[in-house]
């Protein structure tokens, strides 16, 4: 935990995700889809290649039927993937 520069590491992390570097980005992009099983039919762009960087594919637009969002003001809503355990 002490023994790597958290700080430096998280500005190379931000930077090396928002470089366009062609083929090595879509390698990165298709390594994490298939490690974390994302399922790409979701996106509006399921090719990976059409991301320029990391960054544009981290924050993709999903289509519009895959998420229907909850219309009961009863309800709150989070409009993002994943669960939220406490508020």
């Amino acid at each position: 935990q002490y023994i790597l520069p958290k700080l430096w590491l998280t500005r190379l992390a931000g930077w090396g995700a928002s470089k366009r570097a062609g083929w090595l980005t879509k390698l990165v992009i298709d390594l994490f889809v298939k490690y974390y099983k994302v399922d790409m039919t979701e996106a509006q762009k399921p090719d990976t290649a059409s991301y320029r960087t990391f960054n544009d594919f981290f924050v993709r637009p999903l289509r519009d039927d895959v998420r229907p969002l909850n219309t009961d003001p009863q309800i709150l809503l989070l409009p993002a993937d994943g669960e939220s355990r406490q508020l």
